[in-house]
């Protein structure tokens, strides 16, 4: 045998490593841990405190010029003890203008009467704008509570809802509150970054403050805007939401069409920032929530896109050398391979179990995201199908593919491979930070997983079946996923 590698065994050697760094570059630069080492004070929001019961009890800010004062939250029921999250954006104006603003950079009004957008005289019909990364969502209702001088208050559901990244992936979320009167219209946005997660059967929110700065970003480029200032709304310490409210001021309709240096922008002395400062201090929120419609990247991606093709470039002509110069030694090695360890059942197993729970919540989420784009307006049918191969398919490979060897071995490769599965999967979709509770809850998981694989090993390889060790291991699964969905983390 040579004791040095020949040219062809040289390029297959030099592909691998290119292989490797394409792999890590574009993971590299999707993981963020953030400025505090990943802490974060991210949280599910999905709990309420024992609230007060009536309007009379809570705090209520005005809103508008006519006297309705708005209660900044959100809530799951028309009821204040199921609040969930703080409004964070409010514009002076009707949600039908919000919404073109976003989508189109085009300002339009509603027309009540015929139901339908009305544009403005003077304006062209309204087109997609390119590179626009809002589109319109679904998502479960939520309501909020205005007083109003013409009523004694009342709930009102959201009039839209638009998001930027997909459903089943992970996106900075809106939902839009109408109010007010035609000739003073407002509309209280409540803006957030999610994403889906399997075991709750429902999104999971991470940042109130970044998804605040990208809709403070992108209002402000629209010519019709006048003005952005902050206000103190006193409904902060959920997440990382301070209690700082945008609020934008939106012009007549008429000075969109207006070039962007001839309007006239009015400064309000209580305003808590500049255009300028605001949109350099939420420069960098759109990259940090990114979406899967943004256009294609260039940066490291890029770079490990052109890795990978080299990788395959020199595997192929190094392996095609190496088959045509050393057909011998390739029968030798063929031989060799059939007697060594990589024939042995028992380590075939042991790498099918590692392989299998290592794609599986990836191929899951993969297969989610394609079924999105197929079926858009049906989340409840793409998550009924699938979910049962996520809650079940990790345990039937762990309860069935392990053969001798030791317990210790099938613990670990079931725990480590299904914990590498897990973070390749908040990795694919950007979710650099979770709450705590749910990495308490999948390191459970990891262990219950563990747990079911030492017990499909002793019950195949002992003398003595132990199903009752299998059957407690099963309902400890069972359990830890009913969990989530019936008890909330």
């Amino acid at each position: 045998m040579a004791s040095r590698l020949g040219a062809a065994e040289s390029l297959v050697v030099l592909g691998l490593v290119l292989l490797l760094v394409a792999t890590a570059v574009p993971t590299a630069s999707v993981v963020d841990f953030g400025a505090n080492g990943g802490a974060s004070t991210a949280a599910t929001v999905e709990s309420a405190p024992n609230g007060p019961k009536s309007a009379d009890d809570v705090r209520l800010v005005p809103v508008g010029d006519r006297g309705d004062r708005l209660w900044p939250f959100t809530s799951r029921d028309r009821s204040f003890e199921t609040l969930t999250l703080p409004v964070n954006v409010v514009v002076e104006g009707n949600p039908a203008r919000v919404r073109s603003l976003l989508l189109y950079s085009r300002d339009a009004t509603w027309d009540e009467t015929n139901e339908s957008w009305q544009q403005a005289s003077t304006e062209q019909p309204p087109a997609a704008e390119a590179g626009s990364p809002w589109g319109s969502a679904t998502g479960a209702d939520r309501f909020t509570f205005v007083d109003t001088a013409d009523s004694s208050g009342l709930w009102i559901a959201e009039s839209m809802q638009l998001h930027d990244g997909t459903y089943f992936g992970s996106r900075t979320h809106l939902r839009l509150y109408g109010g007010g009167t035609p000739d003073d219209s407002w509309t209280a946005i409540q803006a957030h970054r999610d994403y889906w997660d399997w075991f709750r059967l429902r999104h999971t929110v991470t940042s109130l403050a970044g998804p605040q700065h990208v809709v403070e970003r992108d209002l402000m480029r629209r010519p019709t805007v006048v003005d952005v200032r902050r206000e103190r709304f006193a409904n902060g310490g959920i997440i990382d939401a301070d209690g700082w409210v945008s609020v934008v001021e939106l012009g007549p309709p008429q000075l969109s069409t207006l070039p962007r240096d001839d309007v006239s922008r009015p400064t309000t002395a209580g305003s808590a920032t500049t255009r300028d400062e605001a949109a350099e201090r939420a420069g960098s929120e759109r990259d940090d929530t990114s979406s899967a419609l943004d256009t294609p990247p260039t940066g490291p991606e890029s770079v490990g896109t052109v890795l990978s093709v080299l990788a395959v470039g020199f595997v192929g002509v190094g392996g095609l050398a190496a088959l045509a110069t050393r057909r011998d030694e390739l029968g030798a090695l063929v031989e060799r391979l059939r007697w060594s360890r990589l024939a042995d059942d028992r380590f075939q197993r042991v790498v099918a179990l590692a392989v299998a729970l290592v794609a599986l919540p990836v191929l899951v989420r993969s297969a989610a995201l394609g079924l999105e784009r197929v079926v858009p307006n049906h989340p409840k049918v793409v998550a009924g199908l699938l979910f049962p191969v996520f809650a079940f398919a990790p345990a039937v490979l762990a309860a069935r593919l392990p053969r001798g060897y030791s317990s210790e071995l099938w613990f670990g490769t079931a725990f480590v491979g299904y914990g590498v599965g897990l973070v390749a999967d908040f990795a694919m979709i950007g979710v650099a930070v979770v709450p705590v509770e749910v990495v308490l809850h999948r390191f459970a998981v990891l262990v219950a997983l563990g747990v079911l694989a030492v017990a499909g090993h002793r019950r195949f390889d002992s003398s003595e079946p132990r199903r009752a060790a299998l059957s407690a291991a099963v309902c400890l699964w069972l359990f830890l996923f009913a969990w989530p969905l019936f008890l909330g983390i």
